[in-house]
């Protein structure tokens, strides 16, 4: 009996271990690009980078990842004179507001994009371009239905939230944050829910993760009811649809199709999972430059 106790506390003891050592780890594979500034408003701090002149472009980076994701569109952008804000979401650099027993949900991720936008155009009456990478895109939408009066046009890269995930893939995403794992097993999930058969999976795509990030934007997803952002908002709304995406198949174009109608337009990403930004960048760039500059 005592020896099975012992084994149980042992086990145990590993197990909390491993959860407190992955819960305090998260840090960027690489840096953002752009002017690192912060915001504080309420007692929460809001970290973003500003880049380039121009309109501007807030973009938001997908479940667990920094905006260091964008880094390569960032430089297109500011070729292209657009300027960019890559805002982090709470828990990820310097961005605070979340913890394991807060009560949270995608409304308190856009009021703190809100509350950027508001401070860049302090003096001025201007709307921004939003755009959200996975997790991001719900926060995009999300913000446009709650501040119409700030967004020019949406971007939706990834998007998914109306086809449900296999539970294959929700263990995949499960396992892939894990840092004490090795990369070899954690490579093997990350390909299998985010990238197509044959693309190259980036260093930075393998390390980067933040836990704790995404233990609380999960529980924000799943506490806000789709019917709340789904719609975002009324501006135009420019939809990425990658062809091997299994996060976010193209079962979702139909849905978005049905309920904003002219309001959307769809560009299918060949050759491509839900971590497109990685895997077509050339063509994500030539569909998005043509969407801003129209709007």
């Amino acid at each position: 009996m005592k020896r099975r106790l012992k084994i149980t506390f042992g086990i145990c003891t590993v197990l909390f271990l491993m959860f407190l050592y992955v819960w305090n780890s998260g840090k960027d594979a690489r840096l953002a690009i752009g002017e690192s500034k912060t915001l504080e408003y309420s007692g929460i701090k809001v970290h973003y980078y500003e880049y380039g002149e121009g309109d501007t472009v807030v973009l938001l980076a997908g479940m667990g990842r920094s905006v260091s994701d964008f880094n390569e569109l960032v430089e297109f952008l500011s070729k292209s004179r657009f300027r960019t804000v890559a805002v982090e979401l709470k828990g990820i650099g310097e961005s605070t507001g979340s913890g394991f027993f807060k009560k949270i949900k995608l409304h308190d991720y856009a009021n703190d994009v809100a509350e950027v936008i508001k401070k860049l155009h302090k003096f001025k009456n201007e709307k921004v371009h939003i755009v959200g990478h996975a997790l991001g895109n719900r926060i995009a939408r999300t913000l446009a239905t709650n501040y119409p009066e700030l967004i020019k046009s949406v971007t939706l890269i990834a998007a998914g939230g109306y086809v449900p995930i296999s539970k294959d893939i929700k263990r995949a995403m499960l396992v892939i944050p894990l840092s004490f794992l090795p990369d070899r097993i954690r490579k093997k999930n990350i390909r299998k829910a985010l990238f197509a058969s044959g693309n190259d999976i980036p260093d930075c795509w393998i390390s980067g993760w933040h836990f704790r990030a995404m233990w609380a934007q999960r529980k924000a997803a799943l506490s806000t009811p789709r019917e709340e952002w789904w719609s975002g908002g009324q501006a135009p709304i420019l939809l990425l649809q990658a062809e091997n995406d299994v996060i976010a198949p193209i079962g979702n174009v139909e849905a978005m199709k049905k309920e904003l109608g002219n309001r959307l337009t769809v560009v299918m990403i060949p050759k491509a999972g839900h971590a497109m930004l990685a895997e077509q960048p050339e063509l994500i760039r030539k569909a998005m430059i043509l969407f801003l500059r129209k709007h």
